[in-house]
This record gives structure tokens, C-alpha cells and sequence, in this order.
């Protein structure tokens, strides 16, 4: 080994999981027939999803009544329940040690938690500010109730949320002190989101990494949000972006991050716009569009709907092309693992099309699917 050049291991070495969020969409798609695919398929560790956490604690609590919010209802977030919802979180945490039992019955460790986001960037001083803190109030001692040593925290996708990156920095520091006094204590992962209207690539996040400069925040990097950041990824509704000089420079730059920094990574494929049929223009994915109309933008639902498991093919390889497709998965894998990084890896696939089917094989498929992706990759790597 060259002098000063970091030890790179073999991917096939590192410990890999896949996140229940990316194993179906249906409410037939629970939490335990998640768990049950994964063990059969091979898999040791798994990112929890918190919606599939909230459901599985739902349905164990068919009684559980919300409190009335009282927070404005566009400030709401998605299934997670008000911050002032004292019975439901404390259903939340009351629930954390019945699913670290279950999670073991499988063989699993639960590994990380997702996904958080809205906690910074507000007005200093400001209701909304007094709302994100008091979240992050919550979700901390739910992590650290459920085991589970890190928390993804996806950068802010509310226009609203437009403090800068001194303030984005502030907050998320004093996040990360609150998460390491908890017991066990928390780790954040941040992770760049490419629809995110302010912080959306991942060299942003790592300057504000430095900015807030604290042992337990580190970066979330997901290879799948590299090939759409604004910067230099693809323009969903052109097909343009993500040429080769773009991909390489990004890899020199991942080449030059401390592996102890990178807390852990995500992988997915991603479909590349089709330059004569872009979103919006006869793409396979502007019905879905259409009908969803995301409010977080076109390059969102681009996310939702194209990533694939790497090197099988669409739809947990039920449809081709194989092989290495728009986000070069394997040459941002060799990047990282470049850096000396030995951490997790996580499958985090988005195919919303089929993933939202009521079909109760699902989960099973993307299992084995992700098993024999991994497999295909190490071969690689």
C-alpha cells in the first residue's frame, strides 16, 4: 500500500442492509413481512422506515386516537404525528423494545432510521423554528428507544426553510449535541436530497458537515441523488446533465472526503431521462406525475418513480435493461470505497409504480433482488 494512501476494502467486506421504506408501498407491505423477506433473502441489518414504524405501532393500537394538532395543518408530515401528540409518541416509545424483539426474531439489527427532515433553516425565533425543535425532541429518544445508533436527516425541501448555511449549521449542531446526550447516544447522517430548493448536492452538505463540526454529524452519501443534483446531474425534462466530466469530477471530489465523516451510504440505480422523451414529454413516468403532482417538484418525481436495484434490472429485475444504468452505481461505489470507507451500505430503491401494487410478493422480490445485486456488485468491487 502506497504511503498515506487510505486502506480501501473490498465491498463484499462491508456490512449491507436495505430499508424498509424501499420494499413496497402498499399497506399490505407491513413491517414484519419486511423483516421476514430480508431474513430469507440473507440480510443482517435494515434501515427502518418511520412510516412503516408508525403503522406497525398503529395497527398493534387499533384504539390509539390522535390528539388535535396544534400546529397549522400544512406543517404536518406525512404520517408522523403532531410534536404535541403526547399519547402517540408515547405509543411510539412504549412499542420501541416489542420492535427490537421482532427485528431480532428475524435476525436483524436495525441499523438506522429515516427520514428526517424540516429540522433547520427557519426564521430565528419563529413559531416554525419553536415546531423543528420541538420534532427533534421527539424523534432523538425515539431513536436511541429503538437501539438504533444513527438517524438519517435529509436536508430541508421547504421553500420557506431558506436560512443560510451559518444558520442551517447552528441549528444542526445543536441538534447533534441534543442527539449525543441521549442514551445510547444518536449519530446524524446528513444526506443531500436533489429536490431539496436550497441544499441539494452532496458537497453542500459536507461543507455544512464542517460547519457544524461535531463528532457525531457526518454525511448520508446516497450515489442516487448525485446524478440529479442541479449542479451538474441530469434535467429531468431534457435528459441533459450527468456527462462524463461531470461523473468524474464528482468522484475526485467523494475521493477527498474523510471516510470517518462518511457515517454511512445508500445505493439505488437510477433511469436516465430519455433526451426524446423526457418527463412531461412521453417519459413512463409522467402519468404517475400527473395524478401525484408532487409538491416537492418534477426531479422528485423522477426520484420516486426510476431507482432501480443496481445491475438486475427495473421492478426488482422483472423488467430490463441489467447492467449498470444512469447513476454508475459502480463507479461511485469505487469512489467511496477509495476514501478508505468500511461502514454500512443500505439499498434505498424507489420504483413508486410498482411499489404502490397491492401485491403481497413484493417485499420478497426487492429482497432477493437487492441479495443478488450485492452479490453482482461485489464481483465488481
Amino acid at each position: 500500500m502506497i504511503a498515506n494512501q487510505p486502506q480501501r476494502h473490498s465491498l463484499a467486506t462491508l456490512p449491507v442492509g436495505v430499508a424498509t421504506a424501499s420494499m413496497g408501498m402498499s399497506p399490505c407491505h407491513t413491517l414484519e413481512s419486511k423483516f421476514a423477506a430480508l431474513c430469507d433473502a440473507g440480510f443482517k441489518n435494515v434501515e427502518i422506515g418511520y412510516h412503516n414504524y408508525v403503522a406497525w405501532v398503529k395497527e398493534r393500537n387499533p384504539g390509539l386516537i390522535p390528539a388535535k394538532s396544534v400546529y397549522p395543518p400544512d406543517w404536518a408530515e406525512n404520517s408522523e404525528p403532531d410534536a404535541a401528540d403526547n399519547v402517540t409518541w408515547q405509543a411510539l416509545y412504549d412499542s420501541a423494545e416489542d420492535c427490537k424483539t421482532l427485528a431480532a426474531k428475524y435476525g436483524l439489527t436495525m441499523t438506522m432510521l429515516q427520514p428526517f427532515q424540516q429540522c433547520d433553516a427557519w426564521e430565528a425565533g419563529s413559531a416554525r423554528e419553536a415546531w423543528a425543535r420541538r420534532r427533534v425532541e421527539r424523534w432523538l429518544p425515539l431513536t436511541s428507544k429503538l437501539g438504533i445508533e444513527i438517524l438519517q436527516v435529509g436536508t430541508a425541501d421547504k421553500v420557506e426553510a431558506k436560512g443560510d448555511d451559518a444558520k442551517i449549521a447552528s441549528d444542526l449542531r445543536w441538534m447533534a449535541e441534543l442527539a449525543a446526550r441521549q442514551s445510547p447516544p444518536v449519530k446524524l447522517a446528513y444526506e443531500a436530497l436533489c429536490f431539496s430548493p436550497y441544499v441539494n448536492d452532496w458537497e453542500r452538505t459536507w461543507k455544512i458537515v464542517q460547519q457544524v463540526n461535531h463528532p457525531n454529524f457526518g454525511l448520508c452519501m446516497d450515489v442516487s441523488h448525485w446524478p440529479l443534483a442541479p449542479a451538474y446531474g441530469f434535467n429531468v425534462h431534457t435528459g441533459d446533465g450527468w456527462r462524463d466530466a461531470d461523473v468524474q469530477a464528482c468522484l475526485e471530489r467523494v475521493r477527498a472526503v474523510p471516510k470517518d465523516k462518511i457515517f454511512y451510504v445508500e445505493i439505488s440505480d437510477l433511469i436516465a431521462p430519455d433526451v426524446t422523451k423526457p418527463l412531461g414529454k412521453g417519459s413512463m413516468f409522467d402519468a404517475w406525475t400527473v395524478e401525484n403532482k408532487p409538491p416537492q417538484g418534477d426531479v422528485f418525481a423522477w426520484m420516486i418513480c426510476s431507482r432501480s436495484v443496481p445491475l438486475v434490472g427495473r421492478d426488482a429485475g422483472l423488467v430490463g435493461p441489467k447492467g449498470d444504468l444512469g447513476a454508475r452505481v459502480v463507479d461511485c461505489l469505487r469512489a467511496l470505497l477509495d476514501t478508505g470507507y468500511g461502514g454500512h451500505v443500505v439499498f434505498e430503491q424507489f420504483e413508486a409504480i410498482r411499489m404502490a401494487e397491492d401485491d403481497s410478493a413484493i417485499p420478497t422480490e426487492y429482497a432477493l433482488a437487492c441479495a443478488e445485486s450485492w452479490t453482482l456488485l461485489s464481483k465488481e468491487l
